[in-house]
């Protein structure tokens, strides 16, 4: 079995290959306990751009950055943690010095700022995605000045620029529409901008342009736009209310790019956060969350909800005698045969090591017993891996619900259960009684 240190440097390779080829500048940033924040890795596109070097892993952002930069960008960090969620921030001068005050001296940059917590709720690390937002800034700045020179200007932007009205009909969609989302421009004219918007999306976004007509300020929305072939494209849409001489709204100007590459890529570190990374299946993390909205939807359903806490008996004499690579072998077809004994509403979560746990809503409690009886018969004692022949079995502890539990009781039960089928001989089951 790998250390969790062993798995990071096991995909190492495969977490260089995504950053390091991210054109945005993307720096991991460890949180510790005095507040201080330090650079634990900076991808190839920041140092590029800022100067930043491998030097930089491990000290704080008061040592690399001058003190004003340092404070505004933690205060920012700080923010985030506050909020628990993710921000996103715009702000100008960032690793710039300049001769002068003139705007053309200016680099603008928009900030998206994620902080990462561990089981007990406390900010462990902050990932930065940094991009440079310099042309786009200067772009929306001339099409708000001159009615002219915007649409020159739109008509040979990469991004895809539109005017809609206030009740969301589209009255300018640049050229770019065809070349990104397969549309061509004339055919977004005098339609309303809501029947390209993906359904469980659009009241989101009506609701935000509401606000925007009450506060007159701009807003960065997310969602996904109907492609021609009818796929669906995240889009990261910059809205902005146009106002008319008499500081009317007028119309909304939408300036907005396509992230379908950044969505993946947080859909990963999602994925990575509430699975293990040797079997692939739900973590700890993940299987508490499901545990927990079963437990808060018990009261409301005729069903019973059993949690089977389960290891490998002798797990560790195996990884001493053949080897980890036989052991992480060993626990990945274990889980594969475990799973294929269960149905598909039931959860298999590997909680560390060699322990797993199995969370199922069944009817009757003679069901959750069936299928334990089903693992411990269909898993046969005998085992081959890499020519390797070995015994192997496994113990079961089963924990049934009742009125009042935590989820912390109810695991608690199972893992008291699993103690004693350990104690009777392993190889079998027990329920808490």
């Amino acid at each position: 079995m790998l250390s969790k240190d062993s798995y990071i440097f096991n995909h190492i390779d495969w977490y260089l290959n995504i950053f390091n080829n991210i054109s945005d500048f993307i720096f991991l940033i460890k949180v510790n306990d005095d507040d201080d924040f330090r650079y634990s890795f900076i991808n190839k596109a920041a140092k590029q751009y800022t100067g930043l070097t491998e030097d930089a892993i491990g000290r704080t952002v008061h040592d690399m950055l001058p003190k004003i930069l340092a404070d505004s960008i933690i205060h920012q960090y700080k923010y985030a943690i506050a909020q628990k969620h993710c921000i996103t921030y715009e702000d100008h001068g960032f690793f710039e010095s300049f001769d002068s005050d003139s705007d053309e001296n200016y680099k603008y940059f928009e900030s998206k700022i994620t902080p990462l917590f561990n089981n007990e709720g406390i900010c462990t690390h902050i990932i930065a995605i940094v991009r440079e937002i310099t042309e786009r800034k200067r772009k929306e700045k001339a099409l708000k000045d001159s009615e002219k020179k915007y649409r020159l200007i739109a008509d040979n932007m990469t991004d895809l620029v539109s005017i809609i009205d206030l009740n969301g009909k589209v009255i300018y969609a640049s050229p770019s529409h065809n070349a990104i989302l397969g549309h061509a421009p004339e055919n977004y004219v005098g339609e309303s901008f809501f029947n390209f918007i993906h359904p469980s999306e659009i009241e989101e976004v009506k609701n935000q342009i509401q606000d925007m007509l009450k506060t007159k300020e701009s807003a960065t929305l997310e969602f996904r736009h109907m492609h021609s072939d009818h796929s669906w494209l995240w889009l990261e849409v910059k809205m902005s209310l146009v106002l008319n001489e008499d500081e009317n709204p007028k119309h909304f100007l939408l300036v907005a790019r396509e992230i379908m590459e950044r969505k993946l890529f947080e859909e990963k570190l999602r994925y990575l956060a509430y699975h293990d990374t040797l079997t692939n299946l739900p973590n700890r993390r993940l299987f508490k969350t499901k545990l927990t909205q079963c437990i808060d939807e018990a009261s409301n359903l005729n069903e019973n909800i059993a949690v089977m806490y389960i290891d490998i008996d002798r797990f560790k004499q195996v990884n001493d005698t053949l080897g980890h690579d036989i052991g992480d072998k060993l626990l990945c077809q274990f889980s594969q045969k475990i799973k294929a004994c269960l149905r598909k509403s039931d959860v298999l979560a590997r909680l560390g090591g060699d322990e797993f746990c199995i969370l199922l809503r069944v009817n009757q409690k003679k069901d959750a017993i069936s299928i334990a009886k089903r693992i411990i018969n269909d898993i046969q004692p005998k085992w081959k891996i890499n020519s390797c022949e070995f015994n192997a079995t496994l113990s079961i502890g089963m924990a049934f619900y009742e009125d009042g539990l935590d989820e912390e009781t109810l695991l608690k039960r199972a893992d008291i259960a699993l103690y004693h089928a350990k104690k009777s001989g392993r190889n079998t089951f027990q329920i808490y009684k």
